[in-house]
């Protein structure tokens, strides 16, 4: 599974970077030492044209996502001292046991950035009309698995589609204001957004459809997501009406808890 998944999050990065989305879990700043976590599940369907079903079900996995803001500094960007924060996202992800995630040697993904405070929007395309697609940041680090945190070299970051299977487009609609999404928080008034985008090679398409409720009265700004992804395969000469589907993924987290007291899991600054 981890093999097919790692080939649908190249063909979603190069899909956003082409048709804009946004670094996604970052909408707001709360104060610092809030923290939320999105709990839910990632489904994958497998499309078998010479099994008798025709699709293969594979179990949903677990997935634990938490966003934290531990930390405050002045910092240089663009040539100017600003306030920066450190934002944590970690990302767990595999079969359930005993109660817990079992993230085994791959499902576990730590980042910890430094964001100037005053480049965080809740806007998928900025006023100048270029996409919100990154978090730009002063420094930061990635842990994945078992591994040791490496310096994240890139200037900007984007969770998805590496951590997060959603992502703004650049046709994002508000779709309902006011709904409550029926977080693990209690009632908020959330406004629902809805955006889709397709990525084509000769012989692949991947297509997403995303939904994002989002809130000012969580922080970060998301109450929930969901997320459909639809990778279908075609010869390299067939016409593009020969596509067909191979694995649709579907997403699906709510916050579930949420707190004022979080302390970073990455000891690196």
């Amino acid at each position: 599974m981890w093999r097919w998944r790692l080939a649908v999050l190249m063909a979603c990065w190069a899909c956003m970077a082409s048709q804009a989305a946004a670094q996604g879990l970052v909408m707001r700043l709360p104060e610092d030492g809030a923290w939320v976590r999105f709990e839910g599940t990632y489904a994958q369907t497998e499309v078998r044209p010479n099994n008798a079903a025709g699709r293969i079900e594979i179990p949903p996995w677990r997935e634990q996502i938490t966003v934290k803001s531990v930390g405050t500094e002045m910092a240089e960007f663009r040539g100017e001292t600003v306030p920066c924060r450190w934002i944590e996202v970690k990302v767990e992800r595999g079969r359930e046991a005993e109660g817990k995630i079992d993230v085994g040697v791959s499902g576990l993904e730590i980042y910890k950035v430094l964001v100037p405070e005053a480049a965080v929007s809740a806007d998928p395309v900025l006023d100048d009309g270029i996409p919100n697609s990154f978090l730009p940041i002063i420094r930061g680090y990635r842990k994945l698995g078992q591994g040791e945190p490496q310096p994240i070299a890139e200037p900007a970051f984007r969770v998805y589609p590496l951590a997060v299977l959603f992502g703004y487009c650049r046709d994002l609609q508000t779709e309902e204001k006011g709904v409550d999404p029926g977080i693990g928080l209690g009632a908020v008034s959330a406004d629902v957004l809805v955006g889709s985008c397709q990525y084509e090679r000769k012989t692949s398409r991947t297509q997403l459809e995303t939904k994002i409720w989002a809130s000012t009265e969580v922080p970060f700004g998301i109450a929930a997501w969901s997320a459909k992804i639809i990778r279908s395969v075609k010869d390299e000469e067939a016409p593009r009406a020969n596509f067909q589907p191979v694995t649709q993924v579907n997403v699906e987290l709510k916050a579930q808890q949420a707190g004022t007291n979080a302390t970073s899991d990455l000891s690196v600054n």
